[in-house]
């Protein structure tokens, strides 16, 4: 693979990786202000939904760290590349799109989930 496309895909791979470690950061303050709520007297028609969130947040966990072992992979890959001359560069190729397709679909998903959690917070809690 020449070395330009190489760097470009590194690249763009330590761009998910923090991608994915602010993700994993923004869940973490989600679940902390989950905590901050219940600490105060809320009504208790709102526990199912806040059980809600919270289960959706330990969710997002599990899919940043599946998403962390995709990268794991993608990061033996690019070593074998620079150690191998001939690997299947489709392979590397396939997996770099896969990558990016699933990081673009999470990271939706993630700005959709803290969307409809503060317009929930707003409209519930006083």
């Amino acid at each position: 693979m020449p070395d330009l496309k190489l760097a470009q895909l590194q690249s763009e791979r330590d761009t998910w990786k923090r991608l994915l470690a602010f993700m994993k950061d923004e869940n973490v303050h989600l679940k902390n202000r989950l905590a901050e709520i219940l600490k105060n007297k809320i009504d208790n028609n709102l526990l199912d939904d806040i059980e809600n969130f919270y289960s959706v947040f330990l969710k997002q966990d599990e899919l940043i760290d599946l998403l962390r072992f995709e990268l794991a992979d993608l990061d033996k890959l690019l070593v074998r590349e620079l150690a191998e001359d001939g690997i299947n560069i489709s392979k590397v190729e396939k997996k770099i799109k896969t990558v990016r397709k699933d990081i673009e679909h999470a990271e939706q998903y993630f700005s959709r989930l803290k969307s409809e959690f503060n317009s929930y917070l707003s409209e519930n809690i006083q």
